[in-house]
């Protein structure tokens, strides 16, 4: 019990604060995972015990055995700590240092301002050539990007430039590419003074869901515990970013909302196994601590592969099935619960 209700209460963070710092979509999906978070709960605790003692006293099942992956495992998770650890922060160095090369690029409208224009097209121009033709016609800062529509086997290409200038490009697009046969669609405007207000929100959104993180975490457990738990975190979010950036995708508002759930999701796994080596070190304090932490690895492990494996069942349908920010936010799921 304690292990569901520290998991789900740090998660239910991360949902106030998508609710409390975020603006459309990102505050749509906070409520979305506070209500989802407030059923889960009573459907575990409440709805599932009733169903058990129906099934139970009813006389419909003799045994129940349960489902199992990883039974009775006994890795030496702690033999590869340095390597992983190494190649961990490797892959992390080698995205943020995208993030810089790449500068404005990374962001997408939602952040930085500016018009996105959205295109039919008859024939595929690559990006290099696109974005080589837009800056010959004086447009340095357009960033174009191909994305499926969402709900339709339709691919559109999506050109971001600078605020009011959405209409121009179109045109010179259109004129250096007539075989494309490009058909104006619509354009999306967000002025500078908004997307920087995202940008902010975005970062103290992030900055609080670590504090508080780190507070109650301290207070259930003790300060190293929240100190771990606040650092696993930081390491999966920074994963996440990184391959983000090195797979060519760009930050927008619905990515805040994703990385804070991956924030949720990490801690919540962490919170499981730090449960499980409190546990431990009650029946067992004499005991070393590399091998108490080796052993609550290995209890948790099966738990934390069916749980993470349905995860990634869900995201990998919706990086199929879907495009633009519903697809971002799939890649993203998908690679913060990899690394987490």
């Amino acid at each position: 019990w304690s292990a569901i209700l520290d998991g789900n209460l740090t998660t239910l963070i991360t949902a106030a604060l998508m609710i409390v710092l975020g603006t459309g979509p990102v505050k749509g999906f906070g409520v979305t995972l506070t209500i989802g978070i407030f059923t889960t709960m009573f459907a575990a605790v409440v709805v599932s015990k009733l169903i058990l003692e129906m099934i139970i006293h009813g006389g419909l099942v003799k045994r129940m055995p349960m489902f199992s992956v990883l039974q009775n495992s006994n890795y030496d998770f702690l033999k590869y700590a340095k390597p992983a650890f190494i190649g961990s922060w490797l892959i992390i160095a080698i995205g943020l240092g995208a993030v810089v090369y790449k500068g404005k690029e990374v962001y997408g409208i939602d952040f930085v301002g500016g018009d996105t224009v959205t295109l039919k097209f008859a024939k595929k121009v690559e990006v290099g050539a696109l974005r080589s033709a837009a800056q010959a016609a004086g447009f340095a800062e357009a960033s174009p990007v191909y994305q499926k529509q969402l709900g339709a086997n339709l691919e559109v290409l999506k050109v971001t430039t600078n605020f009011g200038q959405g209409e121009k490009l179109t045109q010179a697009l259109q004129k250096a590419f007539p075989d494309a046969q490009f058909v104006y669609e619509g354009t999306t405007a967000i002025g500078a003074s908004v997307g920087k207000e995202i940008q902010l929100n975005a970062l103290w959104s992030s900055f609080w869901a670590l504090v508080l993180i780190l507070l109650y975490v301290a207070f259930r457990f003790e300060f190293g515990y929240g100190m771990g738990a606040v650092v696993a975190t930081v390491h999966d979010v920074l994963m996440t970013i990184g391959v983000f950036v090195l797979f060519d995708r760009q930050f927008n508002a619905s990515m805040v909302a994703a990385i804070l759930l991956v924030m949720g999701y990490s801690i919540n796994d962490t919170i499981v196994v730090f449960d499980r080596i409190r546990e431990e070190l009650k029946l067992n304090p004499t005991g070393s601590l590399r091998d108490i932490v080796t052993r609550s690895l290995n209890l948790t492990l099966s738990r934390t592969v069916i749980t993470g494996g349905t995860t990634l069942l869900t995201a990998v349908v919706l990086l199929l099935v879907t495009g633009g920010e519903v697809n971002d936010i799939a890649f993203t799921l998908l690679v913060g619960v990899l690394t987490g």
